[in-house]
């Protein structure tokens, strides 16, 4: 009897600690977040304590940190009745707000909250602004995972590569 409670209790504390080792992936962010915003990527929910969506979206974003753990993709969150300066600077008027933040560059997320459509997200912005083509299979692909999408013929140099990759980067 006395073997069987330990074994639980074992059971119970492992339990434990493998959840809290997953939402301890989503980092807590604070108004020093405005100081190191372009370091890296961040993807990050702006969220309120009371907020029932918010809530329900907090296993989902637990998920999401724990599947970008290993990338260059810093998963966070910040608690805009505590930390106001940064729901301002963000101009964040709802919760959840989801954004990809990559240098100075921001990105709301306006999509289905999935674990598999944010990571969907995050990996379509984190990649490179530009994909050169280099096979005609290619472009069946750009046009079967991206509704709308801009081809530049040419080369790689000059005023006109200069605006379409500022562009594609913005």
């Amino acid at each position: 009897m006395l073997f069987n409670q330990w074994k639980c209790f074992l059971f119970l504390v492992f339990a434990f600690a493998a959840t809290t080792a997953d939402s301890s992936r989503v980092l807590e962010l604070s108004d020093r977040f405005l100081d190191v915003r372009n370091e890296g990527q961040w993807f990050v929910k702006f969220y309120a304590p009371w907020c029932a969506h918010c809530k329900k979206l907090e296993p989902v974003w637990a998920h999401v940190a724990q599947a970008l753990y290993n990338t260059n993709i810093r998963v966070g969150r910040v608690d805009c009745t505590r930390f106001s300066a940064v729901a301002q600077a963000f101009r964040v008027s709802a919760y959840p707000t989801i954004m990809f933040i990559k240098g100075p560059y921001d990105y709301v997320y306006t999509g289905d909250r999935t674990k598999e459509d944010l990571l969907h997200f995050v990996n379509r912005m984190s990649g490179p602004p530009v994909q050169q083509v280099t096979r005609p299979d290619s472009i069946d692909i750009l046009k079967a995972n991206n509704p709308i999408f801009f081809t530049y013929v040419g080369k790689q140099d000059g005023i006109l590569w200069d605006v379409f990759y500022s562009a594609a980067e913005s």
